[in-house]
């Protein structure tokens, strides 16, 4: 079955301009013309009208691109403690681009910062409730700024740009004392609009799936529910699908590289260690493979570029200073329009639920941000829940089946917290 695409339709001209007047080089607005679409809609490729059960229209859809940069103050600030400027640049579907300065204390956001991630990790109250927790505290200043703009030009998804100290941010868990901003939009993040390609990839005859796990390692715990992550999400689609021994690091560069495939899952462990790329470990089921070997992508590949390259794995999306944004980013910089990561360390049940719900939202032709903020939004609400041994996933079907009782207690209180979630970073293309 062929995938029917959803191509967003941004204006060029406000985006090349916005991304000029941004302080974007020219040579970093990768293939934006003035009077053309990079996103636009090509005769074979109607746009879906209403997918997913009702979530998703495509008459709703307006993405924009929001910047968002520290600058040093160097003393110019009313209030005493503010060090930092924060500057935002919203750049609309069309019209003008809009830019918002705030003063803010780098010492309180990264204060904020470690707070939230504490609350994250103890599966804490973030007692969003209170305008003083660092939830809403971050969002106040990272969000509320444009919040207004953003409302008042209806914008759906957001493709945000955050320079160096905003990476490591968890979008999704800020809340604006109403709800959480990873279910208010569809967002990605990217480390730089220089590796962001903004126009679309076609595959004729559709998607075709790349998937690989490994469940079983020598001196890491087992990931039991890889087998059947993998089953649910190749289900019914041109695949190749690899596990355990089957999946090596030659086979994966190989063909990760086959321009045969346009999308690559990979369910396993993945640990980052001082040293930068060299030394980052991603493992299959027969050894472990450096960050750096996913680097041959783009040059066995060419001009095929992924659409998606998805890591289910532990803290992939952020490693330490010399791996930037870590598996994932490395990703983009291999060659892929998208690539999605972890922020942090979570149960492998909530994961391959997670991925498995993605995946079959994705299928139905939702974008692959939207794809990602519906899944997020039916684990917080509870539409994602334990039924006896099973996951229902938002619809009221079977996500994940024949759980253990071990694997049963883990997710038994429910999966509404962020921290099941938020932790899940969509990189570069939001579409």
């Amino acid at each position: 079955m062929t995938r029917r695409r959803l191509l967003p339709g941004l204006v060029v001209a406000a985006l090349a301009c916005g991304l000029a007047a941004a302080g974007v080089p020219a040579a970093a607005q990768s293939g934006v013309k003035a009077g053309t679409s990079p996103v636009r809609t090509s005769p074979g490729s109607a746009p879906v009208s209403a997918t997913g059960a009702g979530l998703f229209a495509v008459e709703q859809y307006r993405p924009a691109v929001l910047r968002l940069a520290f600058s040093p103050a160097k003393g110019r600030t009313v209030n005493p403690e503010a060090d930092a400027f924060l500057d935002m640049t919203l750049i609309p579907p069309e019209g003008q681009l809009l830019g918002f300065r705030t003063e803010v204390s780098s010492k309180q956001f990264s204060q904020l910062l470690r707070r939230l991630y504490a609350q994250l990790a103890s599966q804490e109250l973030l007692k969003v409730e209170d305008p003083a927790s660092p939830a809403r505290q971050l969002d106040a200043m990272l969000m509320q700024p444009a919040a207004e703009q953003l409302r008042r030009l209806r914008i759906s998804t957001l493709l945000i740009s955050a320079e160096t100290g905003l990476q490591a941010v968890p979008f999704a868990a800020l809340h604006d004392g109403q709800t959480f901003f990873g279910e208010r939009y569809g967002f990605s993040l990217t480390p730089s609009l220089g590796l962001t390609r903004l126009g679309i990839q076609t595959q004729p005859g559709g998607s075709r799936l790349l998937a690989a796990g490994a469940s079983q390692f020598e001196g890491l715990n087992p990931l039991p529910l890889v087998p059947q992550e993998l089953e649910q999400i190749t289900r019914g689609k041109q695949v190749g699908s690899y596990l355990n021994r089957d999946f090596t690091p030659e086979l994966l560069i190989e063909k990760a590289a086959d321009p045969a495939f346009n999308r690559v899952h990979v369910a396993t462990h993945a640990e980052f260690v001082p040293g930068g790329p060299a030394a980052a470990r991603l493992y299959t089921g027969v050894a472990p493979m450096s960050l750096r070997q996913l680097a041959q992508m783009r040059q066995r590949r060419g001009d095929a570029q992924l659409d998606l390259f998805t890591l289910s794995a532990c803290r992939t999306a952020l490693g330490d200073a010399d791996s930037e944004l870590g598996f994932a980013g490395l990703a983009l910089q291999a060659g892929s329009r998208s690539a999605i990561g972890s922020l942090w360390y979570v149960d492998d049940v909530a994961t391959s639920a997670l991925f498995v719900q993605f995946y079959r939202l994705l299928d139905q032709g939702i974008p692959k941000a939207e794809a990602l903020q519906f899944t997020r939004r039916a684990m917080a609400t509870g539409a994602m829940k334990l039924v006896k041994d099973q996951v229902i996933g938002a619809t009221g079907e079977v996500v994940l089946s024949g759980l253990t009782t071990a694997q049963q207690r883990r997710i038994a209180g429910g999966l509404q917290h962020p921290f099941y979630w938020a932790r899940i970073q969509l990189l570069g293309t939001p579409w």
